[in-house]
């Protein structure tokens, strides 16, 4: 883009929790050096960093490396000093060196879960908490109204290079330890994840047989999304190698989903109501479990008493944030599939769910399918409906009014949450980062959960039609 570019028009790349867009259309080197102008001529103005350093990283994306330079670029254009990777890092070996090397705040070059033509970037501050969705838009806007911080030639930022992926390796592997030695099927979906999550947990003790573990760009042999989809042939896998679990990455290794040995893709609700019952026995002090709004009420069923679950805003940078404010954390679960272990660290690496499954499964008896057997019946479902992103929040307001005079009670902690009978409930919230609206339904039956799916996705849809 040259000199007249109107970047008002890129609005649209800052979203709720991250930047994102396609390359060469809404993302260039050009743009991601301005965004870290704007990055720490927000850290500098607005958040006080005055010698510390931003630690840079990035995925196995091909675009990747290419942004991660112009990002620095920028960041030391503002006389910020950068500690940079120097190369691909799964997301928790970043945000690790981030940590350890006591970082100001750190950006991660990725586009976690989208196609591989997209590319984005994550920023979080030095103890592994997400910037929060007012803090992307004051990026945003300095990056709108370019007003930044440029200093003399002789106080520009430096580069060290410098990343602790091997500390990383080592700092997790004497974290866990299994009792018996157990065969695990991993699929990184040649992913960034490929990059540390087989090594790791062969490192604890695990028989890994890896899938997609080769670094591939292009994600050719399944989406970066991982998903019951995309996760079919983990599923097979598993049941062929006769493996007690599988864990499914996706793009950047933030988020991890399990398979079962029968093959059942499990949802990240029952993976975590699992854990947080083993964990329970193993730290009784700590009784938070944090939730969001679309997690399953078996939660509560299974762990109160004697947990407390909290329930809190979709949204990962939510997790971390709350696990922060609230000491007696014990986990923080998404339902997208992000968790926090607050005990380890507070960022969402995705390594932690299958080290702590394997740790778990190996002092247990009975089988991975046995524990999920054994769980209250999930009937859960969710759907997305197309909306544009003009109207998407509108629609939202508009159903709650138009709700709350129907039903006696009606939650709009994030979105519409409409508790109906004693154990079902419907959820409508507008998506943070795409031109959607969700629905997210639990009932008793699956007759039930149909019904309702239908009876709220034709209000839904009536209500576009007319904001339309």
């Amino acid at each position: 883009m040259d000199n007249s570019t109107n970047y008002i028009l890129l609005k649209h790349i800052f979203r709720a929790y991250d930047v994102r867009g396609i390359f060469n259309e809404e993302i260039t080197p050009e743009i991601f050096f301005r965004i870290g102008l704007a990055f720490g001529t927000f850290l500098k103005l607005e958040q006080g960093l005055k010698n510390e350093h931003v630690y840079i990283s990035f995925d196995i994306r091909q675009t990747s490396s290419l942004l991660a330079h112009a990002l620095a670029s920028g960041v030391m254009s503002g006389g910020i000093d950068v500690e940079f990777s120097g190369e691909p890092l799964q997301f928790g070996a970043c945000m690790f060196s981030a940590w350890q090397r006591g970082a100001f705040a750190t950006a991660f070059i990725t586009a976690s879960h989208l196609p591989p033509q997209w590319n984005g970037v994550k920023f979080y501050y030095g103890s592994g908490v997400g910037f929060s969705e007012e803090d992307n838009f004051r990026v945003r806007d300095i990056f709108l109204e370019g007003k930044f911080c440029k200093p003399e030639w002789n106080n520009v930022g430096q580069m060290e290079v410098k990343n602790l992926k091997e500390e990383y390796d080592g700092f997790l592997s004497s974290k866990f330890s299994v009792k018996r030695k157990m065969k695990v099927v991993v699929d990184c979906g040649n992913g960034s994840s490929c990059l540390s999550a087989p090594s790791i947990l062969r490192n604890i003790g695990l028989d890994v047989i890896p899938l997609f573990c080769k670094v591939d760009p292009t994600f050719s042999n399944r989406s970066s999304e991982p998903d019951e989809k995309s996760l079919k042939f983990l599923a097979e896998k598993v049941k062929a190698e006769g493996a007690e679990f599988g864990v499914g990455f996706d793009g950047d290794g933030d988020r991890a989903v399990i398979v079962d040995d029968k093959g059942r893709v499990l949802l990240a609700d029952t993976t975590g109501l699992i854990l947080a019952s083993f964990m329970l026995k193993e730290s009784p002090n700590l009784t938070r479990i944090l939730a969001n709004v679309e997690c399953s009420l078996v939660l509560e069923k299974v762990l109160s008493p004697p947990a407390t679950v909290d329930r809190i805003k979709v949204g990962h940078t939510f997790l971390t944030a709350e696990a922060q404010k609230k000491p007696d954390t014990l986990i923080g679960i998404e339902s997208s599939g992000h968790m926090v272990f607050p005990k380890i660290y507070l960022f969402d690496d995705a390594m932690i769910i299958p080290l702590k499954l394997a740790e778990i499964l190996s002092q247990q008896e009975e089988s991975l399918s046995q524990l999920v057997d054994g769980l209250p019946t999930l009937n859960k479902k969710k759907v997305v409906v197309s909306c544009p992103d003009t109207i998407k929040f509108d629609v939202i307001n508009q159903l709650l009014d138009d709700l709350s005079s129907k039903y006696e009670q009606v939650n709009p902690i994030d979105g519409v949450g409409i508790p109906i009978g004693k154990e079902s409930w419907v959820l409508i919230r507008a998506s943070n980062t795409g031109p959607k609206i969700r629905i997210t339904v639990e009932a008793e039956t699956k007759a039930q959960m149909n019904d309702l799916l239908s009876q709220f996705k034709r209000i839904l849809e009536e209500k576009i039609e007319d904001l339309s």
